[in-house]
């Protein structure tokens, strides 16, 4: 009896020593933390094993981490829960910033101790695989999370929503040396690595060295992009549009839509250089359309002159006119649907829904008031028709070539 609780005092004793020699890095403070080890033999030779652990509170959807500074290539370790007390970790491949796919890992291996439990979930990885890390020294990370409902799944591809945050970080390896080739997490205290600090800095009770990057070029031009030409299809034309039909004033409506198209343009230029950074430029439906909408809406200046000159010469509209509405109406539309496709390639699902509930709901406000100023024009045009019994001047026909100034 004795001799057993001696193995077992010393095996805790070995267990805590190699966890105490670890280095964490918590990104969100107590809530989720991850934590490596590297026996010295590799670290020596620069070969070898590396042990992760990835700790984050059970009200997350999935945590990941993943090997690089960029999520183009980067080799990804994706935790979340299984829905049986376990938790499932997937092994992806980075795909620029849409959702990494499942790419099969032989040399890695869930270890003991990973599972649901105390509130937590916990993977303890070992990865014999992991060739892009220099055991030696430091190696650049990155790692996303998503608060939401469990995905409950033992699918190693299962569909995840995008990420609520993330963060960039480097671990010098050399500080996160381990005595032995061994599970360092096995044993080890649940709340360990909980007060390290949060995003914008990092530290490491084991003794690593942490750095963080604090920001994330990619995502800042992903975001602007985003909402620069939201705003100008969802908002900057139909406006322009509405102002035409209750104002009448060309002056206005020029002058706003010069100033949206313009806008359009800088937001293309932000898209061009997020596409070539992140090589999408015309390679998916999203930036194809992009191309060819905004050389397609081009045209449209040319349009309204032509359009405002045949007004002036013959004060009512004519085929030009025409074109020049519903060619705008068609590209708005274009637009809009477009802005639709680049949540998707952004990698926003239904389950992470703030963002497209919020473009969907503007959409259709945005919709119901460009219409309710048409049937309001038309309106007023009619009550301006000629003497009841004129066949060609009744509400009815007024209502379908309704003319407005330009």
């Amino acid at each position: 009896m004795r001799d057993t609780a001696l193995v077992a005092g010393l095996a805790a004793l070995q267990a805590a020593t190699a966890y105490a020699a670890t280095t964490s890095y918590c990104p969100v403070s107590g809530q989720i933390c991850f934590r490596w080890g590297v026996p010295e033999a590799a670290a020596s030779t620069g070969s070898g094993s590396v042990y992760i652990q990835i700790r984050a509170k059970a009200s997350y959807q999935w945590v990941g981490l993943g090997i690089g500074d960029h999520m183009n290539g980067a080799d990804m370790f994706v935790m979340y829960a299984d829905g049986a007390g376990n938790v499932t970790l997937s092994t992806r491949r980075g795909l620029n910033h849409v959702m990494p796919v499942y790419k099969t890992n032989a040399g890695v291996e869930l270890l003991a101790g990973s599972g649901e439990m105390n509130g937590q979930m916990v993977a303890n990885v070992k990865c014999s695989s992991c060739s892009k890390l220099a055991l030696g020294s430091s190696n650049a990370w990155l790692s996303a999370w998503k608060h939401g409902r469990s995905l409950a799944s033992t699918d190693l591809d299962a569909q995840i929503g995008y990420h609520d945050g993330n963060a960039l970080f480097s671990v010098d390896f050399s500080k996160a040396t381990i005595l032995s080739d061994q599970n360092p997490f096995a044993g080890g205290d649940d709340n360990a690595g909980d007060s390290t600090s949060g995003s914008g800095s990092g530290s490491a009770p084991g003794g690593g060295v942490v750095v963080v990057v604090q920001d994330d070029p990619i995502q800042t031009l992903m975001y602007a992009h985003g909402i620069v030409m939201a705003v100008v299809f969802v908002l900057g034309y139909p406006i322009g549009a509405i102002l035409m039909s209750l104002l009448g004033r060309w002056a206005i409506h020029a002058g706003w839509q010069l100033v949206t198209f313009l806008a359009m343009w800088a937001g293309f230029g932000v898209g061009y250089t997020l596409a070539r950074r992140t090589d999408l430029f015309f390679k998916q439906c999203h930036s194809q359309l992009g191309i060819i909408l905004v050389c397609l809406v081009s045209l449209q200046p040319l349009l309204g002159y032509l359009h405002h000159r045949h007004y002036l010469r013959n004060k009512q509209r004519g085929i030009v006119s025409y074109l020049h509405i519903w060619y705008g109406r068609s590209l708005i539309i274009l637009g809009m649907i477009n802005g639709g496709l680049g949540l998707q390639l952004a990698g926003l699902s239904v389950d992470n829904h703030a963002f497209i509930v919020v473009y969907c709901v503007v959409v259709a406000v945005v919709a119901a008031a460009y219409i309710a100023c048409v049937l309001l024009k038309m309106w007023r045009t009619g009550r301006k028709a000629a003497p009841a019994g004129s066949p060609r001047d009744s509400k009815m026909h007024r209502a379908v070539f309704a003319t407005t100034q330009p």
